[in-house]
């Protein structure tokens, strides 16, 4: 019975997120709209652009090779494999065993490699010259994810979320300052991540391959946000071998959580305004510099630094 709601939660972890992604994007369009005293679009609005894609034939020049073919089915499959490794409202998932933090964090870059070929492939020059930029961002910001979740493992003594959301939760993910640190970091890699957004995708792709696309972009920005309520706000988030009861107030906490999550940075992006691409670079080494200092912080406390 344990391995059916093992199985069950997996599932519906599954379920909630895809359908979270594209309303998250759109609830967060019409936040910024809101902000700035515009009317802004409905916030179903993503799901209507992908039925409207997704029943469009895929229209691709004839000397393409199968990078651009299936480069943006790989970049989806990647991420929503790294999407189902990380708890939303219950823990003890089926893949709760695999589900580790370095796996997700490399998930996530070769998501982000498979789009970056798949746009180069294209042969066009400004989809080119945009992926050589997000290319240059990556080569900073997925090391930078790399060193984050590996300062949190080193004071959990685990690379598993499970593990390591239990002793957050618990209050012996210590030091506190390391973990705030990561925290930080976490923040700004979503910040840096809604700034360089590829622009390009509707000159190189249509149809289904349009819509996984988006869908990959929205994906991504919810693994982060979900990694940081599961790691910082674990609260709500139901127990092992709970049932209906503790995995509905899983899901309503969840669902808190990204509505402070799109308010939060909807409130934040209109205040101080969308970080400009040339000053991301800045923004991930400055983090990159916090996750180093995280881990040295853990090293140091235990008296191996």
């Amino acid at each position: 019975m344990t391995i059916v709601l093992s199985i069950l939660t997996q599932l519906l972890h599954i379920a909630l997120f895809v359908v979270a992604a594209p309303t998250l994007a759109g609830a967060m369009d019409w936040l910024d709209a809101r902000f700035a005293s515009r009317a802004g679009p409905p916030v179903l609005l993503p799901w209507h652009d992908l039925l409207r894609l997704c029943r469009k034939t895929p229209m691709a020049a004839d000397n393409v090779s199968p990078i651009m073919q299936f480069g943006p089915a790989v970049a989806l499959g990647a991420t929503l494999s790294a999407a189902a490794l990380v708890p939303s409202f219950t823990l003890g998932m089926a893949l709760s065993p695999l589900a580790d933090v370095l796996t997700v964090a490399s998930l996530l870059a070769v998501a982000r490699v498979a789009g970056t070929l798949a746009a180069l492939d294209a042969g066009a020059a400004k989809p080119g010259l945009s992926a050589q930029r997000s290319s240059a961002i990556a080569v900073l910001a997925e090391p930078t994810l790399l060193l984050s979740v590996t300062g949190l493992s080193l004071m959990a003594g685990s690379f598993n979320l499970d593990m390591m959301i239990v002793q957050q939760r618990e209050g012996i993910l210590l030091p506190a300052t390391a973990s705030a640190l990561v925290f930080t970091v976490l923040v700004a890699l979503v910040f840096a991540d809604t700034g360089a957004v590829d622009q390009t995708a509707d000159a190189i792709y249509s149809g289904t391959s349009l819509a996984m696309v988006r869908m990959t972009g929205w994906c991504r920005r919810l693994v982060l946000l979900n990694l940081i309520g599961g790691l910082f706000l674990p609260i709500g988030m139901a127990a092992d071998e709970t049932g209906s009861a503790g995995w509905a107030a899983g899901i309503f906490a969840f669902l808190c959580k990204l509505v402070v999550f799109g308010v939060g940075l909807s409130a934040i992006q209109t205040l101080a305004g969308r970080i400009p691409r040339r000053s991301l670079p800045d923004l991930i080494g400055v983090a990159a510099l916090l996750a180093l200092l995280a881990i040295v912080l853990v090293l140091a406390s235990g008296g191996m630094a």
